[in-house]
């Protein structure tokens, strides 16, 4: 009987990233892989239960999250729901210290591969030295990816060419070649490009992170299906070179506390774009009225003009909720190319 393949998961320390993992990891043990979900204790405490029957395959493996000098960051403070926006840059040190016990850990259990969110950008060494295959899992849609992702676009001569200053974007990027709307306003911009491209305590941009791990993973995995973004799916792969994976939409659990993340406003854009969603309309500024959200509500929930986005929603919905589309077919492709290329690596 053949070993079962061995999946590390490692996503970034914040909920909106640990529990898609947590769900990819579920699907994947329900699909006979073993999984090695790594994160720190108390974040760990706070995940989900692994489904019954699965525990076997579900193993999460706790590594403290090391203490910085001077208790810069809060005592048990191990995820950036716990952690003052201001001192974010200090978890992102914390959680780099991890790759001491993680080299370890991978060249003790040589797993089949190692599947990464977009921080741990150290882990291309560990995974290269020890010959293991690395996946990046991105949480983002691919539309978000192709906006923000393209490698030329994140560090160096590249990123002062295509995204010299947050007004680049603003608007659709050169390298899409088909109509798109996918953009940050003014207001959202400044911020974005801050945290992407601002230098931090870290001592690496948050590009420069992507920019590493896109260069050294083998495949790029994403939350998605062709049926909703076939298109940017297609463009993303043309533009890093490498296999990207829709693994299906995996289904979303809350966060303990409502997070922003960068790709929110791209997602809402593209939803309009889909015809899937309002946009409330907006002063320069980011602000709202509420005859604003009136309109927005009344287009999309009684007018006669909304009536094609309700229809369009319900199809989503169906598309959505499709468990067996998302689970046996995007899942099963997943499992597929993860025993196929282990063979060829």
């Amino acid at each position: 009987m053949a070993e079962k393949l061995h999946v590390v998961m490692l996503p970034w320390i914040a909920f909106g990233h640990m529990i898609p993992f947590f769900q990819l990891s579920v699907a994947l043990a329900k699909a006979g892989i073993k999984v090695s979900f790594v994160s720190t204790p108390k974040n760990i405490k706070r995940l989900p239960e692994v489904p019954p029957g699965l525990e076997d395959l579900v193993e999460f493996v706790k590594f403290p999250l090391p203490s910085l000098e001077n208790d810069v960051l809060p005592e048990d403070g191990e995820a950036t729901v716990d952690i003052p926006a201001e001192k974010m840059e200090y978890l992102k040190i914390a959680y780099d210290l991890l790759k001491h016990p993680l080299k370890q850990f991978i060249a003790d259990q040589l797993p089949d591969w190692i599947i990464i969110d977009m921080m741990p950008y150290w882990m291309v060494d560990i995974a290269r030295e020890n010959k293991v295959p690395l996946i990046h899992f991105s949480i983002f849609s691919a539309a978000a990816y192709v906006f923000l992702g393209h490698p030329e676009c994140l560090v160096g001569d590249g990123q002062k060419r295509l995204r010299p200053s947050w007004t680049s974007m603003t608007s659709k990027p050169v390298w899409v070649d088909f109509p798109s709307s996918v953009a940050y306003r003014n207001d959202e911009a400044v911020g974005v490009f801050e945290g992407i491209y601002g230098e931090n305590a870290s001592g690496i941009t948050d590009g420069e992170r992507v920019f590493r791990i896109l260069n050294g993973c083998q495949a790029f995995a994403v939350r998605s299906c062709a049926e909703f973004e076939g298109d940017y799916l297609n463009l993303f792969e043309r533009l890093i070179g490498k296999p990207v994976i829709p693994v299906g939409l995996l289904p979303r659990e809350k966060p303990e506390r409502k997070q922003f993340t960068d790709d929110q406003p791209l997602n809402a854009r593209y939803l309009v774009e889909k015809g899937l969603g309002v946009e409330i309309e907006r002063g320069e500024d980011g602000s709202f009225t509420r005859d604003g959200v009136e309109k927005a509500l009344k287009l999309a929930m009684v007018s006669a003009e909304g009536k094609s986005l309700r229809e369009k929603a319900s199809e989503a919905g169906v598309l959505f909720g499709n468990l067996k589309l998302h689970q046996d077919y995007y899942i099963g492709r997943f499992v597929d190319f993860l025993k196929e290329k282990k063979r060829n690596v």
